[in-house]
């Protein structure tokens, strides 16, 4: 990454639901940036890991609760905060809508797309019909509700086909439609399409680009993958000219600023999109692992102001995941409950497991 100038400047970062992967993802790039910071990580349960990885945890409500604006501007007020951070759907659902609030009371920096974009692409339905729109090859779709619409994708492509919550994520909710059974089961199902299955699965890419403030592509990064209970952990670095120039189009052409991923399927027709996210994802640490630190950059250009946010071209690398553990004494615990937030540090007893002399 290239920058106009390097900034010594301690940052106060909010990372909030680091019991998620992705949000753990972003912990992990911070922890490779060359930025000093101090990482105060929340989450709703005292059992979430990624409270004992940070500066401090600090238990938080629900987004959707109706005081969870104020809670969010009081903890940015009394920790001085300089950049809000999430990976987890819901959450961000919610600091798109109130973003420009939070921004106005604080000198936060929530580091989220606009809410048009984050409602065109959180809804899938939405998300393929502007692919569709847009001219960019899409699985075939339709909503669930819509009879006519269901009726001739069932007679074009046939079975299978895929059915998948219009709002959601991580292959949660997926079900493979094989027959009319399995149709008339799914129908019942309320907020879902109805998807051409696509071929191909050996054949899957996720791609990440990050823009700057003004839309213009500062870098991609094209990994192929192989998935395991909806994450990837099989992934390989490469150029893949065909996939990755569809994906730069397709950013372009949104408007995103900030951090995208975008997933695809490279199919007998050519890559076909399936899947347009307008945030972090689960592979940002692998990029970040790989040079293309996207958190990073989003710090540097959103927040401090630099320009020239420039990642590198990133064309091979293996990533492999594996389960880990984390130990936490139970008084961490229970100062946690007790107090609502914890400083890991006076806690020695917090430690991971060691793994094959990782």
């Amino acid at each position: 990454m290239t920058s106009s100038h390097a900034s010594s400047a301690r940052l106060t970062l909010l990372v909030l639901a680091v019991g998620g992967n992705v949000s753990q993802g972003i912990l992990k790039a911070l922890k490779r940036s060359s930025l000093s910071c101090r990482i105060i990580g929340t989450d709703l349960s005292e059992l979430q890991m990624g409270l004992y990885t940070v500066d401090r945890g600090v238990l938080a409500p629900h987004a959707s609760e109706p005081g969870f604006e104020e809670w969010l501007v009081d903890l940015c007020l009394k920790e001085d905060v300089d950049a809000v951070l999430s990976g987890c759907e819901p959450v961000l659902r919610v600091l798109a809508e109130i973003r420009e609030r939070v921004e106005s009371r604080t000198k936060a920096k929530c580091i989220v797309c606009s809410p048009e974009i984050w409602r065109r692409f959180d809804d899938k339905l939405l998300g393929c019909a502007w692919l569709k729109e847009q001219g960019f090859d899409y699985p075939d779709f339709a909503a669930m509700e819509d009879d006519a619409e269901v009726e001739r994708l069932v007679s074009g492509h046939g079975y299978p086909l895929l059915a998948k919550p219009r709002i959601g994520g991580g292959s949660t909710g997926i079900v493979r439609v094989g027959d009319d059974a399995d149709l008339a089961y799914v129908r019942k199902r309320e907020g879902y399409l109805l998807q051409e299955y696509l071929t191909g699965k050996e054949k899957e890419f996720t791609i990440g680009c990050f823009s700057d403030r003004d839309g213009y592509l500062r870098g991609s990064i094209v990994f192929h993958r192989t998935l395991l209970a909806g994450t990837s952990y099989r992934i390989t670095a490469g150029a893949f000219p065909e996939v990755r120039s569809m994906a730069e189009a397709i950013v372009r052409r949104t408007g995103i600023t900030g951090p995208c991923n975008l997933q695809f399927r490279l199919t007998e027709r050519g890559p076909v999109c399936f899947e347009v996210n307008p945030r972090f994802s689960g592979t940002t640490p692998i990029r970040a692992a790989f040079g293309f630190n996207e958190v990073e950059a989003a710090l540097r250009h959103f927040v401090l102001g630099e320009e020239g946010i420039d990642l590198p071209d990133v064309t091979e690398g293996i990533a492999l995941r594996y389960w880990n553990e984390l130990y936490v004494p139970v008084e961490a615990r229970d100062q946690l409950l007790a107090e609502g937030s914890i400083d890991p540090s006076v806690f020695p007893g917090i430690i991971t497991e060691p793994y094959g002399g990782i």
